[in-house]
C-alpha cells in the first residue's frame, strides 16, 4: 500500500527533459523540474475540475473543496 505523500518516480525521455529545460529557462525565478511538473499537474487538475463541474459530473461542494488544493496563481490562469 502506498502512503499518501510518499514520492513516486517516473522516467522521462531525453526529449522530455530537453523540453523541461526550455520551460525552465523561460521562467525568471529559480525553479526545479519538479516545480514545473507539479505546476503542470495542478493546472491539468484545475482544468479537469472545471470541465467536470461544467458537465455536472461533480457537485459545487466537491468542486470548491477541490479547488482549495490548487495554488491561486494557477486558479487565476484558468
Amino acid at each position: 500500500m502506498t502512503r499518501k505523500n510518499e514520492p513516486h518516480f517516473f522516467h522521462l525521455t531525453a526529449n522530455q527533459v530537453r523540453k523541461l529545460e526550455i520551460v525552465k529557462s523561460s521562467i525568471e525565478e529559480p525553479v526545479t523540474k519538479r516545480d514545473i511538473i507539479s505546476g503542470l499537474i495542478d493546472g491539468a487538475y484545475a482544468v479537469a475540475l472545471k470541465t467536470l463541474y461544467q458537465d455536472k459530473m461533480i457537485s459545487r461542494t466537491d468542486y470548491e473543496k477541490s479547488l482549495a488544493q490548487i495554488p491561486d496563481y494557477i486558479l487565476d490562469a484558468i
